[in-house]
């Protein structure tokens, strides 16, 4: 789920974690907002719902790049040169809401696919709304059947496996976390089975950036906070005339970029004890996911969203 601010923050993630591909949903992004993304592709088929995929073109060649919208705004197809002169297909999806609608937008994506005679992807990538197995829900239960068996008969004739329940059938790793205190996996990977050896370093939880709870109490950055504050509140009070460039609504959105930014310097000074904790909570995390007592009591699921809104944080 993506808000306008998160723009800056995947512009850093990528460059940082040599992101070379991103594939993003629901993510309503406009003209203004391209100017936070430097020296990335955002490629964005668009409509209400929104799906994008940004490419990173201080690692990858963007030239080759080709979309091809199956739903307007919610799965679209990104083909692109990959290692010399192999060619990768994503499918980049965000389901419905509603179960009611899955039946008709899986078949309606199988019907573009024959259309447009698109090969076989090496990958489908997205928010499915929707988990094929109960285990992928706590409590645990079966989704929608007919929609479940639309999705099956997609990624069937994709041949594409979600790599991920392959590797852990037993594993429980949840990436939604409702106000009910229900937890589901409906973000996933599907993937080729030949590129089954080559898939590493899965990460999977709910994330919602802010700042690391570790600089909230950070004298040194609060007060360079306040100064940042005083400056662009002057500068907007003071500012006359205004135009498209310069506008107090300009002069807001730089303040946060620089809030951002200067966050972020400040935790690099405390990466190693960030890391430390990230692991802690990433053991407990796993532990409670897969806690047998998940199905049955409430207070399990909770410890889980309070351990992975915290991780979201300290990253």
């Amino acid at each position: 789920m993506l808000k306008i601010s998160k723009w800056t923050t995947i512009n850093h993630e990528m460059r940082e974690q040599r992101i070379g591909i991103l594939c993003v949903q629901e993510t309503h992004l406009c003209p203004e907002h391209l100017s936070q993304i430097d020296n990335f592709d955002p490629i964005r088929p668009g409509s209400s719902a929104g799906i994008a995929f940004i490419l990173n073109k201080e690692i990858i060649n963007t030239d080759s790049a080709k979309i091809q919208v199956l739903i307007p705004g919610r799965a679209a197809l990104l083909t692109i040169n990959w290692h010399n002169n192999n060619i990768i297909k994503i499918l980049n999806i965000y389901a419905p809401n509603n179960l009611h609608d899955h039946k008709n937008f899986w078949e309606k994506i199988k019907t573009e696919w024959h259309r447009l005679s698109l090969g076989a992807p090496d990958f489908m990538v997205g928010d499915f709304n929707l988990t094929e197995d109960p285990i992928d829900r706590a409590p645990a239960r079966l989704d929608n059947e007919a929609a479940i068996e639309a999705l099956r008969d997609l990624r069937t004739m994709l041949q594409v496996q979600d790599m991920w329940r392959v590797e852990h059938p037993h594993r429980q790793m949840f990436t939604f976390s409702s106000n009910h205190q229900t937890l589901s996996r409906l973000d996933r990977i599907y993937a080729s089975e030949r590129h089954a050896t080559s898939l590493i370093d899965w990460d999977s939880h709910i994330c919602r950036w802010a700042w690391p709870q570790g600089l909230i109490s950070n004298t040194d950055l609060i007060n360079k906070v306040i100064k940042l504050g005083i400056n662009v509140q002057t500068n907007i009070e003071n500012h006359t005339p205004c135009s498209d460039e310069a506008n107090p609504q300009t002069l807001w959105c730089t303040f946060k970029n620089d809030l951002n930014k200067l966050a972020r310097d400040t935790a690099k000074h405390h990466l190693h004890r960030i890391n430390q904790r990230i692991c802690s909570l990433t053991k407990d995390m796993r532990k409670l996911a897969n806690d047998k007592n998940i199905d049955n009591l409430e207070d399990t699921r909770e410890n889980i969203t309070p351990c992975t809104s915290e991780m979201g944080n300290t990253r």
